[in-house]
Formats: structure tokens, sequence, C-alpha cells
């Protein structure tokens, strides 16, 4: 499996948040499993990108920073 390592900077109070994600490829689908150095349990999925237009990493950059930032938007009051 293929990893990726990052960072995101929460919305609101600034504290940055680790994550990795372990994945691999199955054609156009990516699976993962993605753990996070805060509070939170893993989180395994899979979604599909188009490898002529991205590369497998940048999709699971990508794919997590947007993930992140929808769950600030959750928990922010």
């Amino acid at each position: 499996m293929a990893t990726v390592e990052g960072t995101h900077t929460r919305r609101g109070d600034g504290r940055a948040i680790r994550y990795r994600v372990d994945y691999e490829v199955v054609r156009n689908t990516i699976h993962f499993r993605a753990t996070f150095d805060r509070a939170g349990a893993a989180h395994e999925g899979e979604f599909d990108f188009d490898p002529s237009r991205l590369g497998a990493e940048a999709a699971v950059d990508a794919f997590m920073q947007n993930h992140i930032e929808k769950s600030d938007w959750d928990v922010t009051p």
C-alpha cells in the first residue's frame, strides 16, 4: 500500500490536524484507511478519480483536505 501524510489547519481554532492515509488504487478507484493524530477513529472508504487528470497521491491528498474541511463545518458552533 502507498501512504500519504499531511496536515490540515482547522478553521476557527487554527489547530493543525495531522493525518496518515494508506491507500491502494484499483483502476480508477482509490481504497483508503485514514488515521488522525487528534482524537478520532480511523476512517475507511473509497472514491473514484480520473487518473488521466490527477495522480493517485494528489487525489488522496485533495480528498483528505476536502473531507477534513467538511468535518470542520460539522463541529464548529
